[in-house]
């Protein structure tokens, strides 16, 4: 007498077929989704470092150039006041901007008519923040150097990549 049907051992075969192939999709997804969240993570870093040399570049450029300062993980700025009312340096009106490095993020402070303002960017994501001067023959500074490494820590792969603001002040 034949019934019809699936055996008990066609069912624990088909089920452990359809288990493995569904693992294997569950890990491919899952994979997938992390590098989505790496890579997002890994944009919006990039663009605050973008944003950063952005600012930097165009602080030191509008800038008073004899006033720049520069120390080992410290850049200190003045811009006109933002009327441009003012051409000789003046600290009483002119706009105060600090560029430091402090426990892996980088930090802008800016002093406008005695209103300070603190931003900190990467946090956490910068290592080895160095300012350098490059000094000329009579040890004027003539130009400065950044440069700062940033972490990008991810999950599947750990990434340093490492930047660079090279600027030569105007004489």
């Amino acid at each position: 007498m034949k019934k019809k049907g699936f055996t008990l051992i066609e069912i624990i075969v088909t089920s452990a077929i359809l288990l493995i192939l569904l693992g294997s999709l569950y890990s491919f997804f899952n994979t997938n989704y992390m590098l989505l969240f790496e890579e997002k993570k890994k944009a919006y870093i990039e663009s605050q470092v973008k944003s950063f040399m952005d600012f930097t570049m165009q602080s030191l450029q509008m800038s008073y150039q004899e006033k720049i300062e520069a120390e080992d993980a410290k850049l200190t700025l003045y811009l006109p006041a933002e009327d441009n009312s003012q051409v000789e340096f003046d600290a009483s009106k002119s706009i105060k901007i600090d560029i430091y490095y402090n426990n892996g993020s980088i930090f802008i402070s800016k002093i406008k008519n005695g209103i300070k303002s603190d931003k900190a960017l990467l946090s956490g994501s910068v290592k080895n923040f160095k300012i350098e001067k490059i000094l000329g023959d009579r040890g004027s500074l003539e130009g400065i150097e950044i440069k700062f490494i940033v972490n990008y820590d991810f999950k599947f792969r750990n990434l340093d990549k490492e930047y660079f603001i090279k600027y030569n002040i105007r004489k």
